[in-house]
């Protein structure tokens, strides 16, 4: 009896890691990132999609609304309750669910330009979607654990956010980022239940979340490593030494490819100017003073202050953020040029002076 009792509590812990695995995947494609305080939304909204067909079935089903409530006792004098009661849960959580999306800063700038029974009413397709993409991960998981297990592989995931029309953009600059690293991989075609929940997605989620789904969903592969690119996740599996090499190039390439790795609007406009700092279009000292400036969550903070350092050590006589300067490729004379002018340029940084008595200040 004892030995059933663990059995059981193992899976029940591997059913839980997969449905949380799941979940997290399907709620980023739908929402992109969302900070941790935000959890409980997203815990509460995965409760409701998976109660609600069940309630869905109960009421359009009466046979088997009353196998459910065969586990539970019901008071005589309530059966008469039971099926009103049913119609309206069936009907008001979905609704509840577009209510709690609204509260995902990813969507909540959305719903401020749209009006409240429009996102109330997105709370249907949402439900069908998420318990859609749960179910169905919940049967591929399992293998791709099983397949990963026996191979000795480890596994890890990067959360980013693909710029509308950037994916095949995002694919080859991961690409050469591993390549540069030493890690020979080559694009192929993800297999086909990998694109199955982001085609679900795609079709219920609207044109907002269609245009993140790439037509082809791409995995650069290589003999101990697979990297699947999700228009909201990186999903690394192969040896400890290969997952620990890949990731830390994808991580440092994400900074300067077409893919956001913050999820408020007001990061993601200064990860737009920190990119155009790298190419020389915008300049990097003003983009500091804005973050130093800007209200911001610490865990986005963090990822900015980051990539403004990776952006500054690009930018300077180093011309590299490899871990070993020796390892990234020769930057062409025009790239040293500009580097050297910009590093004589911050010699001599303008000088300001106090102004007369009633006066302006001005730079020398």
């Amino acid at each position: 009896m004892l030995e059933l009792t663990a059995l059981f509590a193992y899976l029940g812990r591997q059913v839980g890691r997969i449905i949380s695995t799941a979940f997290s995947w399907a709620t980023i494609v739908l929402f992109g990132q969302v900070p941790k305080a935000k959890q409980l939304v997203l815990s509460l909204m995965a409760a409701g999609s998976l109660i609600w067909p069940v309630v869905a079935v109960g009421v359009l089903v009466p046979s088997f609304a009353t196998f459910l409530l065969g586990f539970v006792t019901v008071p005589a004098w309530a059966n008469v309750y039971v099926r009103p009661v049913l119609i309206i849960v069936a009907i008001l959580l979905p609704l509840g669910i577009g209510a709690l999306t609204t509260k995902l800063p990813t969507v909540r700038d959305e719903s401020r330009r749209s009006s409240l029974p429009k996102a109330l009413i997105s709370g249907y397709p949402t439900a069908i979607a998420l318990f859609v993409v749960l179910v169905w991960m919940m049967l591929v998981a399992p293998a791709g654990k099983i397949r990963a297990t026996l191979r000795r592989w480890e596994s890890a995931h990067v959360a980013l956010a693909v710029k509308p029309k950037g994916y095949a953009t995002v694919v080859r600059d991961l690409g050469r980022a591993l390549h540069e690293s030493g890690i020979e991989v080559t694009p192929v075609r993800a297999p086909w239940p990998y694109e199955v929940p982001g085609k679900v997605l795609a079709l219920i989620g609207g044109p907002g979340v269609r245009a993140l789904v790439p037509s082809r969903l791409t995995m650069l592969v290589a003999r101990d490593l697979e990297v699947v690119i999700h228009p909201m996740d990186l999903a690394i599996q192969g040896s400890k030494r290969a997952v620990a090499r890949s990731r830390s190039a994808l991580v440092r390439e994400l900074t300067f490819t077409e893919a956001y790795q913050t999820w408020s609007r007001e990061a993601q406009q200064i990860e737009d100017e920190l990119a155009r700092a790298a190419r020389g279009q915008a300049d990097l000292d003003a983009v500091a003073r804005q973050l130093d400036e800007i209200d911001l969550s610490f865990e986005e903070w963090e990822i900015l202050y980051r990539l403004l350092l990776q952006v500054r050590l690009r930018t300077s006589l180093l011309e590299t953020d490899a871990l070993v300067a020796e390892e990234q490729l020769t930057p062409r004379l025009a790239q040293r040029l500009a580097g050297l002018i910009s590093a004589f340029r911050n010699l001599w940084p303008p000088r300001h002076v106090l102004p007369p008595r009633g006066g302006t200040r001005r730079a020398a």
